[in-house]
């Protein structure tokens, strides 16, 4: 399985990409990559469904028309609630949120 560093290290380094407005434009156009973000090792950076772990999650909500990104501790919501309509704005919020982007080098190699 791929780490979720790795993962965006080479898509900072393929796409040039320096900002989260940025990075939700690729992921609008890109269901793999959205597909691939969510099923990486993201090491307790970011989480997509679910679960007991600290950390920021996105998560949709019940209704499926709404993402929701918030930050856990001991299974509560301890840092508001963002809601977002895209998917893909949603995912690159928790990524900048996080501060994986910002640990991830340019030119990181698989």
């Amino acid at each position: 399985m791929i780490r979720l560093k790795n993962l965006l290290g080479a898509v900072k380094a393929e796409h040039q990409i320096t900002t989260q407005s940025e990075l939700a434009a690729l992921l609008a156009q890109n269901e793999i990559l959205v597909q691939q973000i969510q099923t990486a090792d993201a090491q307790h950076w970011g989480h997509f469904a679910k679960n007991t772990f600290d950390g920021w999650y996105c998560i949709r909500t019940p209704m499926l028309s709404t993402f929701e990104v918030y930050y856990q501790e001991r299974g509560q919501n301890c840092w508001g609630e963002d809601v977002f309509t895209e998917q893909s704005e949603a995912i690159a919020a928790v990524i900048f949120m996080s501060g994986v982007w910002d640990q991830v080098p340019l030119a990181l190699s698989k």
